[in-house]
């Protein structure tokens, strides 16, 4: 039964994702709402959290040839989304889809604003076309309807069951919980039960860490082969083939992460493995595990078990977080990367708790302004802090719970990281946004 738990967390919050989950959850509002309706559009309007305004201006959309913002979004999910894809609700998308979206923009029917909301993660989109109006409302989760009203009168939402119906069929109907079965207890994560889990978890059990070593391992070639965006993970590959960079594990592991990144960033036709709601966190909990595993000549079985050592110590801050914060997810993901790191090396759980409050006391500040392709660089310094903790904590060495913010306990770092990132930064979202949108 504790088996069981693991299982279903693993498989709630690891979820496939075309293209940066912001835009796309802004597109999936759009797109879920449109389902209602028939007729030619007259008009998208929307209302977003910070958080999601943030997150959705600069990352460029797939299948758009690098472009970017919430207009387009909005527009390409109403009229070429589908919402019954979830997260890869821009799959089918055309270029008579992009054509018509840019008209619809120049025309002004298409328009966002800052919702007057404390919700980090909050799109609410109504879409009015020839016979009649739909709004939808999501909430908390990327994928989470909170409510719909079509011509003013509320209705039941079939989007999300769509969804589920449509992963059911591509997962196999096995790997996915009864209908009725209650959310997952993330209550049982600890780095002692995730060490208890992955210990005894075969190659079965971990079907959807596999599928997402798969995907992103494929993103991360594809980045470095093809050099998308900024290219910083190609150009340090570059710099470690004509040795003006050491070929060692650590940077070959950086550089075949960011690539991946910088991939996701630019709007690659490539779907990744998200984690808790972000793709680049579930790059970031996954790659560098990876990289590691195979420098190190690790089986099969040993390399899932530790990106589920990654991507679950991930989960178990993120949830206790939220889904959408002022810090940088890759903060996160580094505690997730330290503790997998250690765990391949063969240590144990007071090594794996120094790990992560080393990783969390070096970079926990790191703030989050909008998913763009700059973040490349920030996964690098986060996934370096990662490596360099657990190479620390195998040597019995870490930062002191009498430093700064970190704590003594497992529980109490996570507190006290949490509380830095929730009250600390409390206000950090909204001068980003200032910024952003007065360039």
């Amino acid at each position: 039964m504790e088996k069981q738990k693991f299982i279903q967390i693993l498989e709630e919050q690891l979820k496939p994702a075309l293209g940066c989950t912001d835009p796309v959850g802004v597109a999936y509002g759009s797109a879920c709402a449109k389902s209602y309706l028939t007729g030619e559009i007259l008009s998208i309007e929307a209302w977003l959290s910070v958080n999601i305004i943030k997150n959705a201006s600069a990352v460029c959309i797939p299948r758009t040839e690098g472009r970017c913002g919430i207009a387009l979004a909005l527009a390409l999910g109403a009229l070429g989304g589908r919402a019954q894809d979830g997260l890869e609700v821009l799959s089918q998308l055309t270029e008579e889809h992009l054509r018509q979206a840019d008209a619809m923009i120049a025309q002004k029917k298409v328009s966002a604003h800052v919702a007057d909301t404390e919700k980090t993660l909050y799109i609410r989109v109504k879409v009015c076309t020839e016979g009649g109006c739909a709004e939808v409302t999501i909430e908390d989760d990327y994928l989470h309807i909170a409510s719909v009203t079509v011509d003013g009168q509320p209705v039941e939402s079939d989007c999300e069951k769509q969804a589920a119906q449509d992963r059911s069929l591509q997962d196999g109907a096995a790997s996915q919980p009864a209908e009725g079965m209650p959310k997952p207890d993330y209550s049982v994560l600890s780095i002692a039960s995730i060490l208890q889990f992955v210990k005894e978890a075969q190659e079965e059990d971990l079907e959807r860490v596999a599928q997402a070593v798969e995907m992103n391992t494929a993103i991360s070639q594809a980045g470095l082969m093809q050099g998308y965006g900024t290219a910083f993970g190609a150009a340090l590959h570059g710099k470690i083939s004509d040795g003006a960079v050491a070929g060692d594990w650590i940077n070959n592991t950086i550089a075949r992460t960011i690539a991946a990144v910088d991939a996701r960033m630019a709007g690659a036709d490539i779907p990744v493995m998200s984690n808790t709601g972000s793709g680049n966190q579930g790059l970031t909990c996954t790659l560098p595990v990876i990289c590691v595993a195979q420098a190190w000549q690790k089986s099969r079985l040993e390399t899932l078990r530790a990106v589920a050592v990654s991507c679950l110590m991930a989960i178990h801050i993120k949830e206790k977080l939220g889904v959408l914060s002022a810090v940088c997810g890759a903060v996160i993901a580094a505690s997730g990367t330290a503790c997998a790191t250690v765990y391949l090396m063969g240590g144990a759980e007071a090594q794996m708790l120094s790990a992560m409050k080393t990783a969390l006391g070096n970079v926990a500040g790191m703030m989050c302004d909008g998913a763009k392709a700059g973040c490349a660089m920030k996964v690098a310094t986060c996934t370096h802090a990662g490596l360099l903790a657990a190479l620390m904590a195998m040597e019995g060495r870490g930062i002191a719970a009498t430093d700064g913010v970190v704590g003594e306990s497992e529980q109490e770092m996570i507190d006290n990281f949490v509380r830095v990132s929730k009250e600390g930064m409390a206000k950090m979202d909204r001068v980003v946004l200032d910024i952003i949108l007065n360039k």
